[in-house]
């Protein structure tokens, strides 16, 4: 079987990295609606928290989850 050249290769790459950023993509957004869904169902629009707040919040809760998995 013939080797492809380096012009089909690149194109078969960008194909390849172009469906992994895509798959990538859609994972985050899945993420971003499950955590939308949770902030719902829990009531946090209810208080309207600014950005600062929300993130503030999330950057607690991963210091706490590094700090629960340091040996």
């Amino acid at each position: 079987m013939a080797r492809k050249n380096l012009n089909d290769r690149r194109a078969a790459a960008r194909r390849e990295l172009e469906e992994a950023q895509a798959k990538f993509a859609k994972l985050q957004n899945e993420t971003a609606a499950r955590i939308g869904k949770l902030a719902v169902r829990t009531g946090l629009i209810d208080f309207d928290p600014s950005d600062d707040e929300i993130r503030s919040a999330f950057e607690g809760i991963i210091a706490k989850k590094k700090e629960e998995n340091v040996p």
